[in-house]
């Protein structure tokens, strides 16, 4: 029999890491009378004991000297249930593989009305309830709320976010919690104990690491590893069996990544792929290595459960690498095993990664400071690590001082700061108002590149000045130091009468996909301008649909206030529909005979007698 079920507990001072669970059936079975829920909800990870608390359930429930809160394991119920013998008064349902409306019918609805054949109650344990389809939830809604008096469901999931809120609310709710490594190592020794297996500590530790907190697989993992090494299990025993890169491996690869020898990082590589380790679980141990030094590096090694001497392996390469270091390699090791799920040349993937983690470690030479101008408060760039100067800073050409201009505008201008613009050249740069009817410069990016180049304060005006107006004074004096006015936003063409509209209709639309969305777009497909007043915008829509689906979305969506920031001034949005096209009559049009001297007259009232006089012809024979 395999350990996992021949060491189950049979009480529940047995259970392992869940003693919140425990204690509290202890206490609802101690109480008196009894405070016995109809309906149970287990829930948790895989292997911590959900079922086996379920089965203990059962047993205190229909015990002989039940219900206790301490099985007598000795009366026939109890021996059938430790021996996994069959039970008329206990059913377990797979709901995994019982997961249609039938099933749960069949199996529970009307099962459920037959009275206990030997204990109090009939209990029925449903293990991986999620797995129910959504009509076999509904139909076992109306058991689980009102079951008879002597039915007591148990559920069990490990996933309860499938499970309807309707089920969960009827549940009394357990959460089971991962078993913790310490309480995992000492449950190994008791069963490596009663096996006459000398079980090492380190061993028992490395088994507990691997299972995750699943006591099921820790027992199973003993198991294999007491077949193979026999009654002595050393930790090499363990990484034998569990396939994994040895330990001395691993931490040489850490110590050349933190000294930067990638040659030695290769190497090392190479020595763990000829022990038959592959790339996958090469990058899975060093990343569970990685974050037993991340825990160190934050004062956390409680619950890694490592000897002093491995600690103060791990303690040293927490120097070596740095906290940095050691998130930058995690994040790429990460990002490594998503790959290798995608590409078959994983040795290309480990390799480059490594060499990348290695050559991480070589610190940069640090770059004598350039002097740049003094910037004003609020415009000053973030100073270079260690006094260095970004390299784009470096490369950059030296550039001509351009001469001081002050421009003299009107009183309704603006104040911006502005570069000194050559002879010849434009002073304000705008956008294609094709594109769009308005937008703003990125300051962040002006304002890095501002040391470079000296600033003026300029007065501006966002239209054309006339050159009557501006009076231009160039001086030979170097610039002073110039406090930076907050720089306002940078205006593009405002719509301000029909034209504009119909000009700049396809930029308003672009800015309404970027503003609001696709959809927003697609409900003004087939609208087109038709009128602007001092008041109102009018849309014009050719299809009934599109207008009424427009006008639905029009205050939800909020076009009005989109279209409005792109006009010279606030105006109404109104949405109408075309006037129906009229209707094509097909115009009757008399046709004009020719003239026929035959037919002058009224026509005769026999036509074969007029014909015979036309021809002169005889009449020879006549049908019918």
């Amino acid at each position: 029999m395999s350990f996992y079920r021949k060491y189950r507990p049979q009480t529940f001072e047995d259970v392992v890491g869940q003693d919140h669970v425990a204690r509290t059936l202890r206490n609802a079975l101690t109480a008196v009378p009894p405070r016995v829920a109809h309906a149970y909800l287990f829930t948790g990870p895989r292997g911590i004991g959900k079922t086996t608390n379920a089965r203990l359930l059962a047993k205190c429930l229909n015990c002989e000297n039940g219900p206790t809160p301490i099985p007598c394991n000795q009366c026939d119920f109890c021996v059938r249930v430790t021996n996994n013998q069959p039970v008329m008064d206990l059913v377990e349902i797979d709901a995994a593989s019982n997961t249609g409306v039938d099933n749960v019918r069949d199996n529970i609805i009307e099962k459920v009305g037959m009275m206990p054949a030997q204990g109090r109650y009939r209990v029925t344990i449903i293990d991986e309830v999620h797995m129910l389809s959504m009509n076999a939830f509904n139909a076992l809604l109306k058991t689980i709320e009102e079951p008879p008096a002597h039915a007591i469901f148990i559920l069990a999931t490990t996933e309860l976010q499938k499970v309807p809120a309707t089920i969960i609310s009827r549940c009394q709710r357990f959460d089971f919690r991962s078993v913790t490594p310490a309480d995992i190592a000492l449950r190994l020794h008791y069963v490596a104990g009663c096996e006459g297996i000398n079980l090492s500590e380190e061993a028992a530790k490395l088994i507990a690491r691997h299972a995750s907190g699943a006591l099921r697989d820790a027992l199973t993992l003993l198991e294999q590893v007491a077949a193979f090494a026999g009654e002595e299990i050393t930790p090499a025993d363990v990484r034998l069996v569990l396939g994994g890169v040895p330990q001395e491996l691993i931490t040489a690869l850490v110590e050349n990544i933190g000294l930067g020898n990638a040659h030695a990082v290769l190497e090392t590589l190479e020595r763990a792929v000829a022990q038959g380790a592959s790339f996958s679980q090469l990058g899975r141990d060093l990343t569970a290595y990685l974050r037993d030094l991340l825990l160190i590096s934050v004062g956390f090694p409680g619950e890694i459960g490592l000897s002093p001497e491995e600690l103060a392996i791990r303690q040293h390469h927490v120097q070596m690498l740095g906290r940095a270091r050691l998130e930058t390699t995690l994040t790429a090791l990460r990002e490594a095993s998503k790959e290798m799920r995608e590409n078959v040349d994983h040795r290309l993937i480990v390799e480059l990664t490594l060499v990348r983690a290695s050559q991480n470690s070589v610190a940069a030479p640090s770059l004598a400071p350039v002097a740049a101008p003094t910037l004003a408060a609020g415009l000053r760039p973030v100073a270079a690590p260690n006094g260095a100067v970004p390299a784009w800073k470096q490369s950059a050409p030296a550039r001509i001082e351009p001469p001081k201009v002050a421009i003299t505008l009107p009183e309704e201008a603006i104040h911006t700061t502005v570069e000194a613009i050559p002879p010849f050249q434009e002073a304000v740069s705008t956008k294609n108002e094709a594109v769009d009817a308005e937008y703003e410069v990125n300051d962040a990016s002006e304002a890095t590149v501002a040391p470079l180049e000296p600033t003026i304060s300029t007065t501006v005006e966002a239209v054309a000045v006339p050159e009557e107006v501006a009076t231009v004074s160039e001086t030979e004096t170097p610039l002073p130091e110039v406090e930076a006015a907050p720089a306002p936003r940078k205006k593009g063409r405002r719509i301000a009468n029909f034209d504009d509209l119909t000009e700049l209709w396809p930029a308003v639309l672009m800015r309404i996909r970027k503003k609001i969305g696709v959809t927003a777009v697609a409900y003004l497909h087939d609208a087109r301008p038709v009128g602007f007043t001092s008041d109102d915008v009018i849309l014009e829509f050719v299809k009934e649909f599109h207008h009424a689906k427009a006008c639905d979305a029009a205050d939800r969506l909020g076009f009005e206030k989109i279209i409005n920031e792109t006009l010279d001034k606030p105006r109404h949005l109104k949405l109408q529909l075309a006037a129906p096209a009229p209707k094509i009559v097909a115009e009757v049009v008399e046709i004009e005979e020719e003239d026929n001297d035959e037919f002058d007259g009224e026509a005769p009232g026999n036509i074969i007698d007029y014909a015979q006089s036309v021809f002169g012809a005889d009449i020879v024979g006549r049908s019918g």
